[in-house]
């Protein structure tokens, strides 16, 4: 089995800038775009960010009667730029930065010198891509596409 993934972001507001943001229960998000150039480069920013952490850590140390402490949360910054030449050809400029954090504190309580012990897990990507889009005729395009991508992983322990 296998599948493909098309993701597309906005263009941009060619005409206006425009401004959109929400605030949910475990996550909020802001979205700004708009024309740099009128009618010819757009913008489009766009971020994300969980605070589930926030409500998880004095949750599970109560649960835990203060032996241990756990959190999690992650964030994604989006950013595009597109420029228009002519009908025929446009240039895109887009990135993508999200890093997740995880991360678990416990004390022991049956030890009398009170030792604690941290992990914690980091993890992102970071892609961008910088694309040529030439129309040659009604029916026919070339898109030409250079990419960077990079992908995280680390693991930090401390006993103490």
């Amino acid at each position: 089995l296998s599948s493909v993934i098309d993701i597309q972001m906005k263009e941009g507001n060619k005409k206006k800038l425009h401004v959109d943001a929400g605030i949910g229960l475990i996550s909020s998000h802001a979205t700004v775009e708009g024309p740099i150039i009128n009618e010819k480069t757009t913008f489009l920013i766009s971020a994300r960010r969980t605070y589930f952490d926030l409500f998880m850590r004095p949750i599970s140390s109560i649960i835990t009667q203060g032996q241990s402490s756990v959190g999690y949360y992650f964030y994604d910054l989006n950013a595009k730029v597109n420029h228009t030449f002519s009908k025929k050809d446009r240039l895109y400029l887009s990135a993508y930065m999200g890093k997740d954090k995880f991360g678990l504190s416990t004390s022991d309580a049956f030890n009398t010198n009170s030792s604690k012990t941290s992990a914690y897990l980091h993890w992102g990507n970071i892609t961008t891509a910088l694309r040529w889009n030439h129309v040659l005729g009604p029916k026919m395009f070339v898109n030409t596409t250079a990419t960077f991508s990079q992908y995280k992983f680390s693991e930090i322990q401390s006993f103490f």
